[in-house]
């Protein structure tokens, strides 16, 4: 498990107290202490060393930074790393578009939030971060699209504004994807994308289809091997404080959280 070294941090903007406590807690730790094994690999052995052998340090230096040409995601790691927070929603769509659209090793991810989070746990961050990537072959391929995130949960740009300024003169309607305002809107606003902004790093749509297609590839493998009890048993998020979920419902947010209000 990686150490930390804390700074002090800014106070994100908005409705923000400590973390509300999460109900399955202990169920996580529970787990973790079960097998400890959640915080080095892969729970479903059919996906251990997904992507390491990929690695790309210029991704994961921009994703790290905030500067990954997708504004929802720049906005979250650049809030993740100035006040060591991020809401529920924002955790799960970094994390997904590391593995799946950067195509990184889940780990280098992992631990870099566990680092940055003043509310680090490490059964709730490295479990989530395996549901969330399902590494445990059990919870099903959840690629966020972080356009589509920005215009539901950030329709005005209030999040994206406070924690990617450069973008702030560009109107409401093209924060979701800057690249794809003409160029009179940039140079209406004094921003130029791939100067000011740089574009996307990679090809959501291309890396996504890749990642669905792969999964798709490992899926009966992944299948098979939780036919071993103790895969089947680290894998499943099943009755959790007592309730039964679905393989649809087994990582959402069980905090309530509906807006990036909830900061």
């Amino acid at each position: 498990m990686p150490g930390s070294s804390r700074r002090p941090r800014r106070r994100p903007s908005g409705r923000r107290g400590s973390r509300r406590i999460w109900p399955s807690v202990r169920y996580y730790t529970q787990k973790l202490a079960d097998w400890p094994g959640w915080t080095e690999r892969a729970v479903n052995p059919v996906m251990r060393g997904l992507f390491r052998d990929e690695h790309d340090p210029e991704l994961v230096a921009a994703w790290r930074e905030g500067r990954t040409g997708f504004p929802m995601v720049d906005a979250s790691m650049r809030a993740l790393v100035e006040t060591g927070y991020l809401n529920f929603r924002m955790r799960a769509m970094v994390a997904s578009y590391f593995q799946y659209v950067l195509r990184e090793w889940w780990k280098r991810g992992a631990d870099f939030m566990y680092r940055h989070l003043v509310d680090a746990d490490p059964a709730i961050n490295y479990a989530q971060w395996q549901s969330q990537c399902n590494l445990t072959g059990v919870h099903p391929v959840r690629i966020y699209d972080p356009a589509k995130q920005a215009r539901e949960y950030d329709p005005e740009g209030a999040f994206v504004r406070e924690y990617v300024p450069e973008l702030a003169p560009l109107p409401d309607g093209h924060l979701a994807k800057p690249e794809k305002a003409p160029l009179a809107v940039q140079d209406e606003a004094g921003v130029r994308v791939g100067e000011d902004y740089p574009r996307p790093v990679v090809d959501f749509e291309r890396r996504a289809a890749e990642t669905r297609e792969q999964f798709a590839a490992l899926d009966g493998r992944a299948t098979e091997a939780l036919s071993d009890e103790r895969v089947r048993r680290r894998g499943s998020f099943s009755n959790r404080g007592g309730r039964s979920e679905s393989r649809e419902s087994a990582d959402r947010p069980v905090d309530g959280q509906s807006s990036l209000a909830d900061f």
